[in-house]
């Protein structure tokens, strides 16, 4: 948040960090964007905030093991041909 805060000006507490994961994405990475910034892939259903991934963790190391998570998947997606195809959808 420092890093952010020196280079771009952005306060910590006007920062929205989150997440990306499987399958919408297809390798685990970070975001830090300005909260004024409506970022394409930062809704609920396609992100995570990083400080509630940080609790769920520090309350059960096992946490998304266990853990269902829900995504979408735009029509035009070639892994959403896949789960029709596998009777999922």
């Amino acid at each position: 948040q420092d890093a952010v805060r020196k280079r771009f000006g952005v306060a910590a507490s006007q920062l929205r960090i989150y997440l990306h994961y499987q399958p919408s994405y297809y390798h685990l990475h970070v975001h830090f964007t300005a909260l004024a910034y409506d970022a394409p892939g930062c809704s609920v259903e396609r992100a995570h905030l990083l400080a509630d991934v940080i609790d769920n963790l520090a309350l059960d190391p096992m946490y998304y093991q266990k853990q269902a998570l829900s995504f979408t998947l735009r029509a035009d997606e070639a892994l959403l041909k896949r789960f029709q195809e596998a009777g999922r959808v």
